[in-house]
This record gives C-alpha cells, structure tokens and sequence, in this order.
C-alpha cells in the first residue's frame, strides 16, 4: 500500500510540472532609471548643503489620467526610489510607473518640493512575458533610447 501512494505522489508530482505554455518559462522586469541631480556648477544636489533629500522626495504615477502617490511597503524602496553611490557621485536611481496607456507609455512625477516637480515618461514593452523601458523623456526631452548606453542620464538644476 505504501508503494502505491508513493508512487502515485511521484506521478501527481510529475504531471503538475508539465507546462505545455512556452511563453510563461521566464519573467524579465528592467525598468530603472539612473538620474544624476547636478547644479550649474557640476556638484551633485545630494551632496551639497541646501541640496536634495531622498526623504523629502516623493513619487507620483499617473493612472487613468490622475497623479497617484506611490508606495509599497513591501519594497526595498517602497518610495519607488533610493539615493545610491556612483563612480561621479550620488544619482537618484528611480521605479517608473508601469501602468502604461494605450500607446504603452506611462509618467512618473518626482516632486522634490512644494514648486519643484519632474516629469518623466517612458515607453514601455511588455511583450513575451518582460516589461522593459525603451525610451525615457525628461520633462519632455528625449534623453535615453533603447540599448544605447546604460539608463542613465544628467539633469542640471
């Protein structure tokens, strides 16, 4: 009798992990963007007095047209960004939104201050199980694209 369930325990095994949906074998999310906060002449705003503070930045997505705070707790960065040390300094290393419209892009709002807001938007595949970043707009301007180099760009403020 003991062999019998052992070997139907085996066989149940076996059947449940048969998968005969290729197209669910892997899940790729590479969504950061890296953004090094500068002022005119060339410090980084994280390291200067009077400077930014990743805890009094805060983080907007845009869902069904309107600016929803964003936070999840059970993140390492449950704000959606961290302050991290870079070979030229501190840079701001941000989750965009990936609640995406029609034309796949979606917008994330940085708000470092009651009158000091960013914009950025992105283009977003999400196609054979990845979602992937393909092109960042800073408050409007193109400033990365596809591969090109890594997701990281200068803001001078």
């Amino acid at each position: 009798m003991k062999k019998i369930l052992f070997g139907l325990i085996i066989f149940g095994i076996l059947i449940s992990c048969n998968s005969t949906d290729d197209n669910d074998c892997c899940v790729n999310v590479d969504i950061g963007i890296d953004v090094t906060y500068r002022n005119a002449e060339g410090l980084s705003l994280f390291e200067i007095d009077n400077g930014y503070n990743e805890a009094n930045i805060t983080i907007y997505h845009k869902i069904n047209g309107e600016w929803k705070l964003y936070y999840n707790g059970n993140l390492d960065a449950p704000k959606g960004i961290t302050v991290a040390d870079g070979e030229h300094g501190k840079y701001l290393s941000i989750l965009p939104s990936t609640n995406i419209d029609q034309n796949n892009y979606s917008e994330t709002k940085i708000q470092f201050s009651e009158s000091d807001f960013d914009i950025i938007k992105t283009e977003i595949d999400q196609s054979n199980s990845n979602t992937t970043v393909t092109k960042v707009w800073y408050n409007a301007v193109l400033k990365w694209e596809a591969y090109e180099s890594e997701r990281m760009f200068e803001i001078i403020k």
